[in-house]
């Protein structure tokens, strides 16, 4: 089956399920530098990083290929979760209290209303202390997959109970103890009022909700597809899709349309997809994305895009626009080798320091390791981001591994 996510870089495509744009505050330019390895016992402590690049919060003791963190959620420099995975059935919440990370049991009430293991594990929380998990869980072979929602009050976690019939609750957006948004399947969104879902209907699926600082505008960002365009006869091949977007007015989802010209021009005009989006006010509010040429078929069945471009977008609080010279979106981390100030100029970021392999040092072939990163998120009251993924060394054999990290990144002025 085709991925629109295909039409990203490797490191994009990693990080597509969750990608956010993170503000933060100054700029500058990350250098890259050589950095010393990390210490054998590195499972809760910090390494030290080299200066302008990432240092690491947190490198699980395990090894196994395909442990990674999954996502992370920071309430406070002070306060954080995450969710770490690997390739077998090892899978453990973690917590951060200011001091060093640790894993969190949760309640066995919480565990017995997942029933099942839970896959893609998404976390969410806002400055107030509230945390909400969201997972897919499998229930075995031959089983489908239901959606389980727990949350935390700030002292303990507990289960949500889902609307009556959903299944497919994801991309949850938490503005207070009583006001959470959720997308659910195919054109649903759902609102949590602290005791009951009330539904409303998108007017397209949706990828993501997001919303200003202050929590005053909730937008949905999704696709759909390209006016005038046909499903593709063969059910594996891509469509042809375009960006859509729509905001909460109190009452209903308005459609905010995205002109088909200001993503699909010049050639590139097959296909297009937001990948970030970033609300700074009520009339700020910042797309960026990549369009791509038709794909063509891989010898593997899978299907590729010919050439891509990026693309951003502003919204004036009237209208979808192509930004003017002197307009840029905030400063960001992109990825993890690549960040944006504030007037647009795009910068290295330094790899973290190399962390042991196998043998329990760094060796040269241990020195080709890289840094995924599946999730990228602002430390509020800070210049600082925190990103979840791991460290991987792969295609060299007994040597390869994966570690799980969290490392952290300040933009310096």
């Amino acid at each position: 089956m085709y991925d629109p996510a295909m039409h990203l870089p490797r490191t994009a495509r990693r990080m597509f399920a969750g990608l956010v744009l993170v503000l933060v505050t100054g700029c500058g330019a990350g250098v890259p530098r050589q950095a010393e390895p990390l210490a054998k016992d590195s499972g809760s402590r910090a390494g030290q990083g080299a200066p302008g690049g990432w240092t690491y919060a947190y490198v699980s003791d395990e090894f196994e290929y395909g442990t990674d963190v999954a996502d992370i959620a920071v309430v406070s420099p002070k306060d954080a979760w995450a969710f770490r995975q690997g390739a077998g059935s090892v899978r453990t919440l973690l917590h951060y209290d200011g001091s060093k990370w640790q894993p969190y049991a949760l309640p066995r009430e919480v565990t017995e209303a997942a029933d099942g293991r839970m896959e893609r594990v998404s976390l969410t929380s806002r400055p107030s202390g509230e945390v909400w998990l969201t997972a897919s869980v499998s229930h075995g072979p031959g089983s489908t997959n239901t959606s389980f929602v727990a949350r935390f009050d700030g002292t303990s976690w507990h289960v949500v109970p889902l609307p009556d019939g959903e299944r497919g609750i994801a991309g949850v957006l938490v503005l207070g103890p009583a006001d959470v948004w959720a997308s659910g399947s195919g054109r649903t969104a759902w609102h949590w009022t602290g005791r009951t879902w009330t539904r409303s209907t998108l007017p397209f699926e949706a990828q993501r909700l997001v919303t200003d600082p202050d929590g005053t505008v909730v937008w949905a960002i999704g696709s759909e597809p390209k006016p005038g365009t046909e499903p593709p006869a063969n059910p594996d091949a891509p469509a042809s899709q375009q960006p859509a977007s729509a905001r909460w007015d109190g009452t209903r989802w308005q459609r905010v349309p995205i002109p088909t010209d200001l993503t699909l021009t010049d050639g590139y005009d097959f296909s297009s997809l937001i990948t970030g989006t970033t609300v700074v006010s009520s009339d700020e509010v910042w797309a960026t994305g990549y369009a791509g040429t038709e794909p063509e078929p891989s010898e593997d069945g899978d299907y590729h895009p010919a050439d891509q471009r990026p693309f951003t977008l502003l919204h004036d609080g009237s209208r979808w626009r192509v930004p003017q010279g002197d307009e840029h979106p905030p400063a960001a981390v992109l990825s993890a080798r690549k960040m944006r100030d504030g007037v647009g100029r795009t910068h290295e970021i330094g790899r973290p320091p190399y962390v042991p392999g196998v043998t329990g040092r760094v060796t040269a072939v241990d020195r080709k390791q890289k840094l995924w990163l599946n999730e990228i998120t602002p430390v509020p009251g800070t210049d600082e981001v925190w990103a979840a993924g791991q460290i991987e060394l792969g295609a060299h054999g007994d040597a390869n591994f994966s570690r799980a990290v969290v490392v952290r990144y300040r933009i310096r002025g």
